[in-house]
């Protein structure tokens, strides 16, 4: 077989962006490769099948789990095949490879170390697994004969979906079956590729799925009407009473200690004697590998009273007036640094062992590093809080509310926890930790008489005892056999068992019972509900998952923003659940991980009509969180929820224009490079350039008088006045200057344009500055968004990585860019590193600061690896450290 059977075509019309897709798809496909980005619900597995019938050659798919592979079957079987019945040239195992072979990324490398196939990769959790169980082996010979069936087949179209999700090794066997293929059409499919990445693992993942070709976006989705509108709403909470003891307690240990430590004679007078602070100048090359660690001992010293800190800040130039508070994260870094990396100081000497011993005992040194702000056991019980089983119920109370019988919510959890399950009447537990039983029992206990809860997972399925015939109406259409008994602690709840082979078939069943209102709420796992499954009635998610969030997230809201067939009206409320640390400034490690899961998430912003990715557009209020904050911004949460017809409005406002995702950067406006221009430099130049044009004017005029009147030279006064008004230009360029950099938008467009330049220059951006545009907008809080025009993904990418290196604290840059000037005689310097990929080599960076000097003005370029340049690295490396810190710069999506 060398071809699929004739008559093979897609059962439905094509969506209007699919089509779009389908018409560049030749002029894609000349260089055999097509590599498309879409979110979840639009198509792409469909997409995907419709591509490898127009290749029309053997085909090998590659998905990242079972429950997807499974979906492409599925899919082909039933909107191109029109069947139930999978032909035999269709294969779902590796080992028995057919014309269309469909595996997963684990199975071909198990196949490659000739590991057995997990069949439980996609299997939920009770409890965490035992990350220490190895696979079974296979024999060579048999491995061997597996991959000589594959080989046979002859694949010629080679389909990657979602290849984000590979892991190091599978990336690897992936690449090298590829290889082994010959040249294959390469087809790749994914909802977020890797732009975050450094540029190897970009070029590595080009490599394998070839440039990005077609980009589908959710807004365009919304505004076609194929993904509903919808707004994440983050509810906060805070440590349990039980849970904040242990925290209060550790804290009031560290701050015990730190008062102790800025006390403590014999330790000052050891760091006194370092030579870094006895002798600076000789250990430059040390202290620059190490910048934070010199800081926090300079910071300490005059903390505890020292003054021998301040001979050593004269060496590198810096301000002792900018030396920042010595807080928790600088005594983090110095005891890190003093303990467990400085050779200076002997592990045995009786005062490092003594402060080694009491941060041990109160727990403070985890894996050779020193732990103040926040420890292992704080951040876990910040992310399994029981606080957050509270926030599930009023969630749900609220959205019961607005919603009533209309309701449609699913809750997902990474896992199960059946030993939360009481077994009789009496019994129930105290609920400790998340986890479909314990968030089952938490809604059962409080809103029982209020909502109908159902469970559904892989091991255990529970609906209200009212959905039962419901329930055997559904069964009997999918031909489903089952037995159910009441739960022995509440009859009013049913606990239904099946075959193990039926599981497909209980989703199926159990999706349909809760669309037609069975059940409102629905509990279950992120590995059974998380990718893949279709439920498009669902208007309220709420992500009580943490392991793996970030990569999951996207796909995971996917479930919920599908439009319903006969709802036109549909929205779709995804809740997130945070926990803060009541006594840190950036709201403890919950929040943190919330903040990098919506980096990818896209979305409305809440005060202004735009799309696009990042937490700021939830515009939160800055941590830390008090009880009070918490009430005051749950409250705000609800009262946006509330607004679901408002949000359908905006949503229609904000996409009625045509439109494309484009990668943008937001940063401080403190961090935007600015001219050294000032108003009284301007008034000061024009009082200057006036006098001595004048002066310059008369003066010819009065030498004229010594000759007579008919003997006046005309060309002579003429000269003159030239030379009076080039005598001015100084303040014409001043003024031009200024005019140009007016404001911090236009700020960032001209260095925007120097960074574009000099890319296009090196060949990493194809489009003359000409032809394209740097945009910049300034936010009411005063933050820059920047971004061009024109070009392919990784050109934007390439350029916002330039511009983030450009505005963001400089780290160790081979160039950097050294500007000087003064204001009333008082000298200002300023730092900027030439971004990595410009300053590999030096004639790069020389153009770069040739093109600095012409748009932004006057610079010196620095090579950093010489012991003078190294000197000014370590200047500007500690500038960016003092107190005026100015926050990293944030890479976003916005649809423009």
């Amino acid at each position: 077989m060398d071809a699929f059977p004739d008559g093979i075509s897609f059962c439905y019309d094509w969506r209007s962006y699919q089509a779009k897709a389908f018409d560049q798809l030749d002029k894609h496909l000349k260089d055999k490769h097509f590599h498309l980005v879409a979110p979840p619900g639009s198509g792409k597995t469909v997409l995907g099948l419709e591509v490898m019938l127009r290749l029309n050659q053997p085909t090998f798919i590659v998905a990242p789990t079972i429950a997807i592979r499974n979906q492409w079957a599925e899919r082909f079987q039933e909107l191109f095949l029109q069947t139930k019945t999978k032909p035999d040239w269709i294969s779902t195992n590796i080992r028995q490879p057919a014309f269309l072979t469909i595996t997963t990324y684990q199975s071909l490398h198990s196949l490659y170390r000739g590991e057995k196939e997990n069949n439980e990769a996609d299997a939920e959790l009770d409890e965490p697994a035992n990350p220490g169980e190895d696979e079974k082996a296979e024999s060579q010979s048999d491995v061997d004969l597996a991959m000589d069936h594959l080989h046979k087949i002859g694949f010629k179209t080679f389909i990657l979906d979602e290849a984000h999700h590979l892991r190091t090794a599978w990336w690897q066997s992936t690449i090298d079956f590829r290889n082994s293929l010959g040249d294959p059409a390469i087809v790749a499919l994914t909802a977020t590729p890797p732009y975050d990445v450094n540029m190897s693992e970009w070029k590595k993942y080009v490599d394998l799925c070839g440039p990005i070709d077609a980009e589908i976006s959710v807004p365009e989705l919304v505004r076609e009407a194929e993904l509903c509108p919808h707004q994440d709403y983050v509810y906060a909470s805070a440590p349990s009473h039980e849970e904040s003891e242990p925290i209060y307690a550790f804290k009031e240990k560290v701050r015990a200690f730190q008062k102790d430590i800025i006390h403590n004679e014999a330790f000052k007078s050891l760091i006194e004697q370092h030579p870094w602070i006895a002798s600076s100048k000789d250990h430059i090359e040390d202290i620059l590998s190490s910048p934070s660690y010199f800081s926090s001992l300079i910071i300490y010293l005059k903390k505890s009273g020292s003054t021998t800190w301040k001979k050593a800040i004269k060496t590198i130039e810096a301000n002792e007036k900018v030396i920042p508070d010595f807080d928790l994260e600088w005594l983090e870094d110095m005891l890190t640094g003093v303990l467990f990396k400085d050779d200076h100081f002997a592990p045995r000497e009786a005062i490092i062992k003594d402060i080694h011993k009491h941060l041990s005992q109160i727990g403070a040194i985890e894996r050779r590093k020193v732990m103040l702000q926040s420890t292992d056991m704080i951040n876990r019980t910040l992310v399994n809080s029981v606080s957050k089983l509270s926030s599930i119920s009023e969630i749900v109370s609220f959205e019961e509310n607005e919603l009533g019988k209309d309701l449609r919510l699913v809750i997902l959890a990474d896992y199960i926890r059946m030993k939360d399950m009481p077994n009789n009447i009496g019994e129930e537990k105290p609920l400790v930790r998340l986890g479909v039983i314990p968030i089952f029992e938490k809604v059962r206990r409080e809103l029982g008489n209020q909502v109908k809860i159902g469970v559904l997972t892989g091991s255990i399925v529970i609906i209200p005892s009212s959905a039962l015939p419901l329930l055997q109406t559904c069964a009997d259409v999918q031909h489903l056999e089952f037995q159910s008994s009441p739960l022995a602690y509440d009859e009013t709840y049913i606990r239904v068992e099946m075959k193990a082979a039926s599981r497909q078939k209980m989703v199926s069943v159990m999706t349909e019972v809760f669309t037609l209102g069975g059940m409102q709420v629905l509990v279950g796992t992120t590995a059974l509900l998380g990718e893949g499954w279709d439920a498009p009635s669902i208007n309220s998610l709420i992500l009580a998952s943490y392991v793996g969030t970030f990569m999951l997230s996207n796909q995971m809201r996917g479930r919920a923003i599908r439009t319903e067939t006969g709802n036109p009206m549909k929205t779709a409320n995804i809740w997130h659940l945070v926990c803060f640390d009541p006594d840190q400034r950036d709201g403890g490690h919950d929040f943190n991980s919330l903040t990098r899961r919506f980096r990818s998430l896209i979305g409305i912003a809440v005060q202004r009509e735009t799309i696009e990715t990042g937490i700021e557009r939830m515009n939160l209020q800055p941590p830390p969180y008090s009880q009070d904050k918490i009430h005051t911004a749950n409250k705000k949460m609800f009262e946006r929820a509330s607004a679901r017809k408002e949000l359908f409005d905006r949503w229609k406002k904000a996409v009625e224009q045509d439109g494309e995702i484009t990668e943008e950067i937001i940063s401080d406006k403190r961090a935007v490079p600015r001219p050294f221009i000032f108003r009284n430099t301007l008034k000061a130049m024009f009082i200057f350039a006036i006098i001595n044009g004048v002066q310059l004017f008369f003066g010819a005029l009065e030498s004229s008088r010594a000759y007579d009147e008919d003997d006046i030279n005309i060309g002579f006064l003429i000269g003159m006045g030239i030379i009076a008004i080039l005598s001015a230009l100084p303040l014409l360029k001043t003024i031009k200057t200024y005019l140009r950099h007016s404001s911090i938008e236009s700020s960032m467009v001209q260095v925007g344009e120097v960074v574009y330049n000099t890319l296009h220059r090196m060949d990493l951006i194809q489009t003359n500055l000409e032809h394209n545009h740097i945009h910049a907008e300034k936010d009411h809080l005063g933050f820059v968004t920047c971004w061009m025009e024109k070009g392919s993904t990784h050109e934007k990418t390439v350029f916002l990585k330039a511009m983030e290196e450009l505005v963001d604290p400089i780290e160790n840059p081979r160039y950097i860019l050294f500007r000087k000037s003064s204001l009333f005689f008082i000298p200002r310097y300023d730092y900027h590193a030439i971004p990595q990929e410009i300053g590999r080599r030096k004639e790069n960076a020389e153009f770069f600061t040739k093109e600095w000097e012409k748009r932004v003005g006057k610079a010196e370029l620095i090579y950093t690896r010489t012991p003078v340049g190294r000197n000014k690295l370590l200047t500007a490396r500690m500038k960016a450290m003092s107190a005026a810190f100015v926050p990293k710069s944030e890479r976003i999506s916005a649809w423009r």
